[in-house]
């Protein structure tokens, strides 16, 4: 009976645990987990309360320091767990992903798979369209993995065809607006554990074959081509038969240091018999945008 107790006990602690708020890439996140990317042996400072402590693969790393922890990101490639600690009901944990430098990147090609050339970057907007200085690779045993709380790392991939590994470029801040969004849309009525997902990160060779414009901000890492489904049948709901209004706002609140804006877009296919609805997201300057906010678009929907 004691240990029936003592396991009930312990469930219930489990249940109500709550991570404590880490600030990351000046960005407060309360939520388990996240996924954090490097460069080799970058400096990195993680802002939370005294008391914390943390770990890298199971074993101590870094020092405390005025607001928080430092630490310094291993010199090889590959994934890294990082607990952040302050007991049992207190636990944070952190896919540190630390990339492949740019450049490893020989003939628009790394380790056989496609890149293409750099993203042109941006004259007026430097710090906005920074060429990335590194990619996350990618094995098929981390397909699974799961980046933030709602969403899997096989959903941020390039859709181009090839063997693994595969490459990656991705900006915290998109999960957070995506986190965000998802819960917004929670608040909605619609219970979705997750985004279907039409485009997330795209390679600069890919983003050119598809025609898109060179500098998408799917070669940044940080913009997703997202649908509501519901079922999870891989097929967008018909939210038009859900509600009778075609067009509605969904207001996402994220913290002001995430230079994230949402807007929607029409699309239409040539079978125009069913509705449904697409979000795009796209984490760029809000002032481009005004207030953070995600439109709904109406795109006709077909099966085939």
């Amino acid at each position: 009976m004691r240990c029936l107790l003592l396991l009930l006990l312990l469930a219930s602690t489990a249940a109500i645990a709550q991570p404590p708020t880490v600030e990351i890439r000046e960005m407060a996140i309360d939520f388990s987990p996240f996924s954090l990317v490097a460069e080799g042996g970058e400096q990195l400072h993680l802002g939370m309360a005294e008391g914390l402590t943390v770990t890298l693969a199971g074993e101590a790393t870094g020092e405390p320091v005025a607001n928080g922890w430092a630490l310094t990101a291993p010199t090889t490639p590959g994934l890294y767990l990082l607990q952040v600690s302050g007991g049992v009901d207190q636990v944070m944990e952190i896919n540190l992903f630390v990339t492949v430098p740019a450049s490893a990147v020989v003939e628009e090609q790394l380790n056989g798979y496609r890149i293409g050339p750099a993203p042109p970057g941006h004259r007026v907007y430097p710090e906005l369209f920074r060429t990335p200085t590194g990619f996350i690779e990618v094995s098929e045993a981390m397909l699974e993995l799961q980046v933030s709380p709602h969403f899997r790392l096989r959903q941020l991939l390039c859709k181009q065809e090839g063997g693994f590994p595969k490459y990656i470029v991705l900006r915290e801040s998109l999960l957070v607006l995506l986190e965000g969004l998802l819960g917004e849309v929670r608040s909605r009525g619609y219970p979705v554990e997750t985004f279907g997902v039409i485009s997330g990160y795209r390679t600069p060779w890919y983003n050119r074959r598809i025609g898109n414009v060179a500098n998408s901000r799917h070669v940044y890492g940080d913009a997703m081509d997202l649908y509501i489904d519901v079922n999870e049948d891989g097929l967008m709901d018909d939210l038009m038969a859900m509600e009778a209004s075609s067009v509605r706002k969904f207001n996402l609140s994220v913290p002001a240091t995430v230079s994230n804006g949402l807007k929607c877009w029409k699309s239409f296919c040539e079978d125009r018999e069913r509705f449904t609805e697409i979000f795009r997201t796209e984490a760029f300057n809000p002032e481009s945008y005004g207030d953070l906010e995600a439109r709904l678009g109406t795109l006709w929907y077909t099966d085939a």
